[in-house]
């Protein structure tokens, strides 16, 4: 499991975390987001840069220094979905 709660596979978190454990964590990611450190460290990286970036006169985005976030993005249709697994 992501970060060892409730235990390393699926079938230990679901026999050792309760119903009230589970929403609490549901709530921590809702209000402090994910808690892959990889995605957190970029997102603070970003933010740095896109300070630094508009501190002096540029014009990026925030997305724009989140490139890992960003390849997790891609939206396809349902058409294309149904298409690429038959």
């Amino acid at each position: 499991m992501l970060n060892n709660i409730g235990g390393s596979t699926i079938a230990e978190a679901k026999e050792r975390l309760s119903h009230h454990e589970v929403l609490g964590w549901i709530a921590y990611r809702q209000k402090y987001g994910t808690l892959d450190r990889n995605r957190r460290l970029e997102r603070h990286f970003a933010i740095l840069t896109h300070l630094t970036s508009r501190v002096a006169g540029g014009k990026a985005e925030l997305n724009d220094y989140m490139l890992y976030s960003q390849q997790a993005q891609v939206v396809i249709s349902l058409e294309q979905a149904v298409e690429a697994w038959s």
